[in-house]
């Protein structure tokens, strides 16, 4: 009944959420894990499961990504919704910023579940593709049906639009508290969704409002550890809410190793972003290493839901499609860079990008977030956005491959979700 207990509630929905097993763990999915190691892991039981992930074998055998989780954020997001405008007054908090927020948890939860286990959004589809259920109020008697993909989308929009209503903080006060939504933090979530829908122009007006209030750290200065864009202390730190998918974690080491694509996106003499991998090796009996790959150099405590460098790329892809944006989209793509790359670098790379085309422009684009955004939960979801495209993995000597628009780029309903709900298939 006060507001501080719904805080706390809204809290909960914050520290409960699936921030590390959900999007990160779509590495598996995506070309960006190139090996997978069960001996690794501490639980051999989540190695094998994980496999099947790897190996794109939907059975009841595979890991399941989060669905129950989002759906409790969802529920304790509703309850503020319902209940704080009319809460007791007991803290000097804004109950508009606690709503805000509420409804942005809302919106941050649908579209995640909308892109784990609906189709790809296309705007000539989206009205009939099968999308998720909706949660938008509580009743534990109600129907949880799958809508479409349209209804999905339109409901995070007016989320988005709910929370920009009644949100009163531009930023979080400190770095502790930037797990929480901030009206910056929206605005950056509304360029990732607007991007996702192909509304190029509210996409790149979203992006490039944030650009100037957010610094990227420069690569060639050796930025101080909580500097880091991984860290929710650094200056790029939009929303420091997720924990990525990395290498810091011994029984995650063996199912993060980068494949040779991603790492030769990578060049080892001029791109700075390679001084931050680990290798990972596996030992003999001997305690003899033997290199197996790289990792990204992640730890337990790092939290990054959006940043300002994902600005730049939202903004240069999106205004790749805005003829009148076209010369300025390739800045900030070439801004980005030259906080990555070595100087001597960029005279290529300025030659490179400004002779480019729209549509070669949009294929660096892609590269480079796979390069800047490793183990941040994007790479499936790029992928899945845009071109699907075929991808085949080794694993214990026999191949296996997801073929081009495969329908496997959308995942089923967890076993356990369909044993709860079985109208879920219908």
């Amino acid at each position: 009944h006060k507001t501080s207990e719904y805080r706390a509630l809204l809290t909960e929905g914050y520290s409960r959420f699936p921030y590390t097993s959900s999007k990160a763990y779509t590495g598996l999915l995506s070309d960006e894990v190139g090996m997978f190691h069960e001996g690794n892991f501490f639980d051999s039981s989540d190695a094998i499961a994980l496999s099947y992930n790897y190996t794109w074998q939907y059975e009841t055998q595979m890991w399941e990504y989060p669905y129950q989780y989002y759906y409790r954020a969802a529920f304790q997001a509703n309850a503020v919704i319902d209940g704080v405008a009319d809460a007791d007054d007991d803290s000097s908090e804004d109950k508009r910023q606690i709503l805000g927020e509420a409804y942005a948890m809302r919106a941050y939860a649908h579209f995640d579940l909308v892109n784990l286990y609906g189709k790809p959004y296309d705007p000539q589809t989206a009205s009939t593709d099968r999308g998720v259920p909706l949660s938008t109020y509580i009743d534990i008697e109600q129907k949880y049906r799958p809508t479409n993909v349209a209804a999905v989308y339109r409901q995070i929009v007016e989320d988005i639009e709910a929370a920009e209503r009644t949100m009163t903080l531009e930023k979080q006060e400190s770095p502790t508290l930037n797990y929480r939504f901030s009206l910056d933090a929206l605005a950056a979530f509304k360029a990732r969704v607007m991007l996702y829908m192909r509304n190029w122009q509210a996409a790149y007006d979203a992006a490039t409002d944030l650009l100037p209030k957010y610094e990227l750290v420069d690569f060639n200065a050796s930025p101080e550890s909580g500097d880091l864009p991984w860290k929710a202390t650094s200056p790029e730190a939009i929303l420091a809410w997720e924990r990525p998918f990395g290498g810091g974690n011994g029984d995650l080491r063996g199912a993060s190793i980068l494949s040779d694509k991603i790492l030769g996106l990578l060049d080892e003499a001029t791109d700075n972003r390679r001084n931050y991998l680990n290798p990972v090796n596996a030992y003999d009996e001997n305690w003899t290493p033997t290199l197996l790959g790289y990792c990204v150099n992640r730890s337990s405590s790092d939290r990054v839901s959006i940043r300002i460098a994902e600005m730049y790329l939202i903004a240069a892809e999106a205004g790749s499609y805005l003829p009148a944006e076209l010369e300025k989209a390739k800045g900030y793509l070439l801004d980005l860079k030259a906080k990555r790359l070595k100087p001597e670098a960029m005279e290529t790379q300025r030659t490179k990008v400004g002779a480019m085309d729209a549509e070669q422009l949009r294929t660096e684009i892609a590269d480079e977030r796979a390069r800047e955004l490793i183990g941040e939960g994007h790479r499936w979801m790029d992928l899945r956005r845009t071109t699907r495209p075929a991808i085949v993995k080794t694993y214990k000597d026999r191949t296996y491959t997801l073929n081009a628009n495969d329908a496997r780029y959308t995942l089923p309903f967890p076993q356990s979700a369909i044993d709860s709900n079985p109208e879920l298939n219908d």
